[in-house]
Formats: structure tokens, sequence, C-alpha cells
């Protein structure tokens, strides 16, 4: 038994206190250490998974765009698309089975469900006004160059793509009708298109 005798004789058990501390401790540290135990690893991973995705990215989706979530749209799908610096994201339902996705004046494309790249690929060759040139074909999509011979008015750059998301196929393609595209623009589309990101499936 563990006593403290101070002046005038008083004298002070310390034993319930100390049993109670040393109750008290225990589970204190167990629950502490369970706690710092689940928060770690996750946290890492999280941090792991960001940087993995970062990493796959290419230099232009890197900084200065946002993941735009178009599944409100029956898209099941989120792009990137330039941040709110260069234009505020617009998404306009054509009504014929086309979504417009519009941010300022540097993204411009339309999407609808389906796609057919061999057919397209025989228009831009029958066209009658334009001379169209591929300049870039990868999987699922095609970046081609559009002049008029013999004209000064300086080229213009247009996309076609198809991809298959969760198992539905759409096809994008720039929308002619607001631009004409530098060719940068051209590609910086693609790219986004190239690293959509499907939506999980529901479990």
């Amino acid at each position: 038994m563990l006593e403290l005798i101070i002046d005038k004789g008083i004298s002070i058990n310390f034993s319930p206190y100390l049993r109670f501390m040393r109750n008290l401790v225990l589970p204190i540290s167990i629950v502490m250490s369970l706690f710092f135990a689940s928060c770690g690893p996750s946290g890492d991973l999280s941090v792991a998974e960001e940087a993995e995705v970062v990493n796959d990215l290419p230099a232009v989706l890197v900084n200065g765009t946002n993941e735009l979530d178009l599944s409100e749209y029956f898209m099941p799908f989120s792009m990137y698309v330039p941040d709110s610096n260069r234009g505020i994201p617009e998404v306009i339902e054509t009504g014929y089975g086309e979504t417009i996705v519009k941010v300022g004046p540097t993204f411009n494309m339309i999407i609808a469900e389906g796609g057919d790249m061999a057919n397209r690929k025989n228009e831009i060759s029958d066209d009658l006004m334009y001379s169209n040139t591929i300049i870039e074909e990868g999987d699922g999509f095609i970046i081609f160059k559009s002049e008029i011979e013999g004209s000064f008015v300086d080229p213009e750059f247009h996309f076609y793509a198809v991809k298959n998301i969760n198992g539905v196929d759409f096809e994008f393609k720039d929308n002619k009708d607001e631009g004409p595209f530098a060719e940068s623009i051209a590609r910086f589309m693609v790219e986004s298109i190239n690293h959509i990101i499907p939506n999980k499936s529901a479990s």
C-alpha cells in the first residue's frame, strides 16, 4: 500500500487511484493504436492513387483543367475540360441525340451514342469542298487537316473518335459550326477524350 504522510499527521492512500489509472490507460492505448493503424495506410493509398493518375496524364491536362461529370446527361463518364480561367462549362442537349460540351473558345465538341470510324473516313475522303489529310491516327481516333486547294485561308483542324465506355459506344467530334479550330485545340480535345474517366458501376 502506497501512502503519503504530510504535516499534521494526515496520510493519503494512493492505491485506489493508481489502480484506476492503470485500468484506464490500457483501453485508451488500444483505441489510439487502432485509430492510427486505420488512418495511416488509407491516407497513403489515396495520395499514391492520386499521384498515379497525374503521372498518367499528358502535360496539357495536368494543370488548368477540371473533371466534368456527364452522368447527369446519360453519359457514364467524366472528362477533363479547361478550368474556369478559360470559361464556364456548358452542356447542351440538342434534342437530336447529341450533346454539346463547351468551355469558352478553346473547347467545343459534340458527343453522341454510336459512331462509325470507317464511315467517317469515307466522308472525309469524299469531301468535294475540302482537301482532307489525316495527320494522326490512334486507338479509336483521328485528327485531320482540312484546306481548300489554292486558297490563302488557313487550314482547319478537326477530329473524330469512337470510344467504348462501360459497354456503350460513343462518338466524339469537334463542333465545326463553332470553329475553325487550331491544331493545338483539336489535340487538346483529343487528349481529353483519350483520358476519359468511366464511372464505376454500382456494386
